[in-house]
């Protein structure tokens, strides 16, 4: 048994903090089909009459009320006041190559950074950026299998004169209001103005290598990102409408809605809800195979539902209304993938969708199963590298406080620290993630405890063992008991702790003793763009266990750490089923694609072009380019 962790005792807590009567399975639920209930669609070439409505785009501000008038529950459902969102913007830029890649340099060259100070501000800062240029290096070098990874690395990179990267701005509308009352093209011009004048900034350079004033701007994307419910919707005894509401309302008016505001901002979850969907809200699909379904927005949303409409639950009659022209391939939704010529070769930029976390692998493997993968497509490990270079960085700014304990150690025992800086230089600006998950972990938890040197010393010598793991042991235990094991979640509210909706996610850290895994979740959840975790963030933890399961909390570790967790784990049933299907295989923390997530879409587009032509087994989705929807009419749904 672990030395500082006693498993029966925790077992005990865990199950006796959830009433028995609460533990529950989940159910059928949504509104059944109607037949004969009409839905009409017209556009400038004309209007469609359709059986069943997808919504698959933004319900708030793609299908506003000029177009499509809503029910009062839909209305409610999808008001601003209790559905939120923030804004995004990712700028591809050129600057020239910097050569800060020896470890003992003030400030290192990473594949990418992440500012947690910048983007809890959620005013629009730059707070992170990736080099494409390195991340396609990095996969070369680790292609090779070369016995020095970062001499290998460098040589590459020696014939590069521009590097390429992506940057990336939130802004939370609720915070700067000013925003609220701007153009979308005055939001992308303020916010590039920003970088640009950040680029050049003093402010920036202990953790941004790069000359700013040489930057060239490539190309923008902007959007509206994350809706997510307030703590006020999401608490059950306000009554308010929220994530189960719009599941109790599917098919309503013959109408489903599969955007990711009905479950969570990424691919993985859409992917889920619509599996949710078929399994709990059958009723509300057409009985019919044949009756006529009209999707609204060709992205991923859009696209996925029509693969599982046809090639899974055999619907032959799907037409997909997108408002982007067909030229636009490797774009889809907030996928934007676009390709640069450098290195002999082409280099993939995610503007948008971009990471795939290990959670993404069952899902992941349905795609590359089912004919998704193009030649060469494959998966991309960006993380780190045995010998190799830095791959993924934390800035440190604000992150520690200077009479705090990581400083304490810094000033008296900087080698306890093991973060290889030069004898008599400063507190690095800049960690590796590994180094910075335990410190950062270590300052709040030791924080204001004025323990001494020597005592903080040994604290820090076995925080990993008697610590972190247990911490980690613990949130698996609680996301196993509390959350459940129905993905994206549970489709009873009630199932669930209510302190899950109630709390704010570093309010429900600190109540549940997990305030070591800070440093861990700063940059698992936050790096997203899914919100700060710092106090006064008003997200609820709710987005936290949705986005950080067992296996992404698992494989931020390392091998070792990874061994010592499972076997922890082992000792009590509420985990061991997961423990068994998770123990073995190391998988990186974070992927790409080689080709990008634009090229899955644009292969399963061409799947959905071979099956309009297969005569024996008609299958049609047929996608329309280019269309501007003027006007949805639902039958009983009065203007």
């Amino acid at each position: 048994t672990h030395p500082a962790f006693n498993y029966i005792e925790l077992s005990n807590i865990m199950m006796n903090c959830l009433p028995s009567e609460n533990i529950q399975t989940g159910g059928k639920t949504g509104t059944p089909f109607e037949p004969g209930r009409e839905i009409k669609i017209s556009t400038d070439n004309g209007t469609e009459t359709y059986d069943f409505l997808v919504v698959a785009c933004d319900p708030q501000d793609g299908l506003t009320e000029h177009v499509m008038t809503k029910t009062e529950t839909e209305k409610k459902i999808f008001s601003k006041d209790i559905m939120q969102s923030f804004l995004f913007q990712t700028t591809q830029i050129k600057v020239p190559k910097t050569d800060n890649d020896d470890p003992e340099s003030s400030v290192n060259a990473a594949t990418s950074v992440f500012n947690p100070a910048s983007l809890d501000e959620t005013k629009g800062l730059f707070h992170s950026y990736r080099s494409e240029t390195r991340k396609a290096v990095l996969d070369q070098t680790r292609e090779s299998n070369t016995d020095d990874p970062k001499a290998y690395f460098k040589n590459i990179m020696s014939k590069v004169e521009y590097e390429y990267l992506t940057t990336y701005q939130f802004v939370d509308p609720v915070k700067d209001p000013e925003f609220d009352c701007m153009t979308e093209k005055e939001i992308e011009d303020k916010l590039w103005e920003m970088l640009k004048k950040e680029l050049c900034s003093t402010s920036i350079k202990s953790w941004f290598p790069y000359d700013g004033h040489e930057a060239q701007k490539v190309l923008s994307y902007h959007t509206k990102y994350f809706n997510h419910f307030t703590i006020e919707a999401l608490d059950p005894s306000n009554n308010k409408p929220n994530n189960w509401d719009l599941l109790k309302m599917q098919g309503n008016k013959n109408t489903i809605y599969v955007h990711a505001s009905a479950t969570f901002e990424s691919v993985l979850h859409i992917y889920e809800y619509i599996n949710l969907l078929e399994q709990c809200c059958k009723s509300s699909f057409p009985s019919d195979k044949n009756s006529r379904i009209a999707v609204v927005g060709g992205g991923p949303s859009g696209l996925l539902i029509s693969r599982k409409l046809s090639q899974e639950m055999g619907y032959t009659d799907i037409t997909v209304y997108e408002s982007k022209s067909k030229e636009s391939i490797l774009h889809a939704g907030k996928t934007q993938t676009n390709l640069i010529d450098q290195l002999s070769t082409k280099i993939t930029n995610e503007l948008g969708t971009c990471y795939i976390s290990p959670d993404y692998f069952p899902m992941v493997d349905d795609f590359e199963k089912t004919g998704l993968y193009s030649a060469g497509q494959r998966l991309v490990d960006i993380d780190l590298l045995k010998d190799g270079p830095i791959v993924k960085g934390i800035a440190t700014d604000q992150q520690f406080d200077i009479n705090g304990p990581v400083y304490t150690l810094f000033t008296n025992y900087p080698d306890s620290l093991e973060l290889e800086t030069p004898p008599g230089s400063t507190f690095p600006a800049f960690m590796d993630f590994k180094s910075y998950q335990e410190l950062k972990g270590f300052e709040e938890v030791y924080k204001g405890k004025n323990l001494s040197p020597v005592i903080l010393k040994e604290k820090l010598k076995n925080f990993m063992r008697d610590d972190i793991l247990p911490a980690a042991t613990k949130y698996i235990t609680y996301h196993h008991t509390h959350y459940g094991k129905e993905y994206p979640f549970p489709t009873i509210q009630d199932s669930m702790k209510t302190e899950i909706f109630t709390l704010e996610i570093y309010d429900f850290l600190k109540q549940n003793d997990f305030m070591c895994l800070f440093g861990l979740l700063q940059y698992a959840y936050s790096v997203q763009g899914y919100g700060s975790i710092q106090p006064g963030s008003k997200i609820s933890a709710l987005y936290l266990l949705m986005w950080v399961k067992p296996d992404l909390v698992k494989h931020s570790l390392t091998q070792f750490q990874q061994n010592q967790l499972i076997e922890l784990c082992n000792q009590d049933p509420i985990n061991s089923e997961w423990s068994k299907k998770s123990g073995g295989e190391m998988r990186p923390l974070v992927s790409g694609f080689t080709k990008g997530w634009g090229d899955i879409w644009m292969m399963l587009k061409k799947q959905f072009d071979e099956k309009n032509e297969d005569t024996v087994n008609v299958k049609k989705v047929i996608i329309k380019y280019g269309n501007q929807i003027t006007s949805i009419t639902r039958a009983d749904v009065a203007k």
